[in-house]
């Protein structure tokens, strides 16, 4: 079992990634959820009808917290919406939910969004807790404080930083995991590498298998560097005034694929291909080495994530980008990685980016 400490002062919390058991996950939020006048459990709909592990969860959450009541919310990317969102605010008040409570939310990234947002606004802010239930929850949405809602316009355009205080990472939720669901979270922890961690993308490199036919002492490593990079990130720069920029390698392009797909693209898919486009955009503007873009897709292959990039990036897709929330002006901000374990911020014209884009694939 690995406890990753992400220090923001007297906000800081832990990350704890294993094979975590019920009693265990229950007593790590008892103990820092202890004191909240009432627990909120906000959970997939979909993971609650599924996973039995949920029941059992709340049933030791109910024994240890004071006054849990439970709200499941619509499946994936479809509670990330201000309907959903106003819903879930108007049954907290409905249960009467005051400046004390608590929300533990269960599910994947979406849940998470979701969860740490209405956490966020809700009586101008309640303390929160996370049990990240896909391999993308783990390594990326359930930690460092990012929470968001899409809009029509594109994904995640309205959020806020709000830190949770705990953060379980049960790798038995994991089981039952769709092989094409823990494929797509492989891309955050390839990200991970690529940005800041030579030897994790080196790990990455000797395997010859996709994740799901992992041993899981191997997965559990993977995830927990891919971690260790983002709390190193998020510790330096908390609300993305500088460094935290390069986590959002892969992103700016695949944010646009994945709106543009309506959401068929999973995250994860999406940024697998935004960071070939990004590693060839930086080809082209002198600031990637062709043999990256190379060693990144066979990688991605061997994870089983898609690297067609040309069948996506279409100039219907580009039009997402001009209101990407990385815009600055006529610019975007794109994040390069000149080389293993490195990455670097420049900003594009938009202009170039449509001219170049049409002939990068």
């Amino acid at each position: 079992m690995f406890t990753i400490p992400v220090p923001l002062g007297d906000r800081t919390y832990n990350v704890i990634i294993g094979d975590v058991s019920v009693e265990t996950t229950a007593d790590c939020l008892a103990k820092v959820l202890g004191r909240a006048t009432g627990v909120a459990l906000l959970v997939d709909e979909q993971l609650g009808r599924s996973n039995p592990r949920v029941t059992e969860l709340q049933a030791a959450l109910a024994a240890r917290l004071p006054r849990l009541e439970r709200l499941d919310l619509a499946a994936g990317e479809a509670c990330k919406s201000f309907a959903q969102l106003e819903a879930t605010c108007d049954w907290l008040a409905s249960q009467g939910f005051d400046r004390g409570a608590a929300i533990v939310a269960i599910g994947g990234g979406a849940t998470s969004d979701h969860a740490g947002f209405a956490a966020s606004i809700y009586l101008r802010g309640i303390q929160f807790a996370l049990v990240p239930t896909t391999l993308l929850a783990m390594v990326d949405a359930s930690v460092g404080g990012k929470t968001a809602v899409d809009l029509k316009a594109g994904k995640n355009l309205v959020g806020a930083f709000h830190q949770p205080r705990l953060v379980v990472a049960d790798l038995n939720f994991l089981t039952t995991l769709p092989a094409r669901e823990l494929a797509a979270g492989m891309a955050e922890v390839v990200k991970a590498g690529l940005i800041a961690d030579a030897a994790l993308f080196a790990s990455l490199e000797s395997q010859s298998t996709p994740a799901h036919e992992w041993p899981r002492e191997r997965l559990a490593d993977a995830i927990a560097a891919a971690v260790k990079v983002k709390v190193a990130v998020v510790a330096e720069d908390e609300r993305e005034s500088g460094r935290r920029a390069i986590l959002n390698f892969g992103h700016t392009l695949g944010h646009a694929m994945e709106s543009g797909s309506n959401y068929g693209l999973l995250h994860g898919e999406a940024v697998s291909l935004g960071m070939l486009a990004a590693l060839r955009l930086g080809e082209l503007r002198g600031k990637s080495p062709p043999e990256l873009r190379v060693r990144t897709e066979k990688v991605l292959n061997t994870l089983a994530l898609p690297t067609d990039v040309a069948k996506h990036l279409t100039p219907s897709v580009l039009k997402h980008v001009e209101v990407d929330k990385k815009r600055r002006s006529n610019d975007i901000r794109f994040v390069f990685v000149p080389f293993v374990g490195d990455a670097i911020v420049d900003d594009v014209p938009l202009t170039m980016l449509h001219e170049q884009a049409a002939t990068m694939f």
